[in-house]
């Protein structure tokens, strides 16, 4: 028996024939949707997704200050106007723009005033630069350079060790194993390793690590970034910065 109504026929997409009619209108409808989804979902996940806290990136910008690098890499910057009420310097942990140290370049000035250029990240009251040149420069007047530090004694401290780089930088998820390697890839790169705490109000209060002798300790704690630590040593206060020296075979993983 014949019919006069052709059976409809499946529309099937060939890479090197025209797209059939039928595909062309879904398309246009679903890719914008698509697109939307995207947009809203990026928007969203970062206020429910796991981190610590929110950090922050700002412009390059030029610092005149001195360059230290040790126990790790950082430049001492002088505040300007009074600050009786408080530190008179910043001391700021120094990174390369990548998961890195600072460039080699740059420390090469170490040991002098110098105007480093570089992009601040921040959170609470840590700040890394990205460091990207450094240039000599003309000691500022009226500063009293303080490479020792105040002891404030012995102290055992728990808490866990990042890299403030990624962690300033708003690291996501916070913790477990994305967290961990992220952090121990900066690490072994040359990222200053931070000890982050928290006292018994509830403040964060972060711990540059250093050993015994004043020298980073990078290579010596990978095995343990990101665990649970109990570390006892002397810390040492460098303006509104706490430097935490220990031997790395004394810290205890809780």
């Amino acid at each position: 028996m014949t019919t006069n109504n052709p059976q409809p026929q499946d529309e099937f997409y060939v890479n090197y024939l025209p797209m059939p009619r039928s595909w062309s209108a879904f398309l246009l409808k679903f890719l914008p949707l698509l697109i939307a989804g995207v947009l809203i979902f990026a928007y969203i996940l970062p206020t429910v997704h796991d981190q610590y806290n929110k950090g922050g990136f700002s412009k390059r910008t030029d610092y005149l200050g001195y360059l230290v690098a040790n126990p790790v890499p950082h430049l001492i910057v002088p505040r300007p106007g009074n600050t009786e009420a408080g530190a008179d310097y910043s001391y700021y942990l120094l990174a390369a723009g990548n998961k890195a140290g600072p460039p080699k370049k740059v420390m090469e000035q170490a040991g002098n005033w110098v105007t480093l250029t570089g992009l601040p990240i921040a959170r609470n009251n840590l700040t890394l630069l990205a460091a990207f040149k450094a240039e000599t420069a003309e000691a500022p007047e009226g500063f009293d350079l303080d490479l020792k530090g105040k002891s404030l004694g012995e102290f055992t401290v728990e808490g866990e060790i990042v890299d403030p780089k990624c962690y300033n930088g708003v690291m996501k998820p916070g913790r477990t194993k994305t967290h961990r390697g992220c952090a121990i890839r900066c690490i072994s790169g040359g990222i200053p390793p931070t000890l982050v705490s928290h006292n018994a109000q509830g403040d964060t209060i972060y711990f540059v690590l250093s050993d015994l002798e004043d020298q980073a300790v990078n290579d010596r704690v990978l095995n343990i970034v990101g665990d649970p630590l109990r570390i006892t040593g002397e810390v040492v206060q460098f303006g509104d910065t706490f430097v935490l020296k220990a031997d790395p075979e004394t810290y205890e993983v809780i």
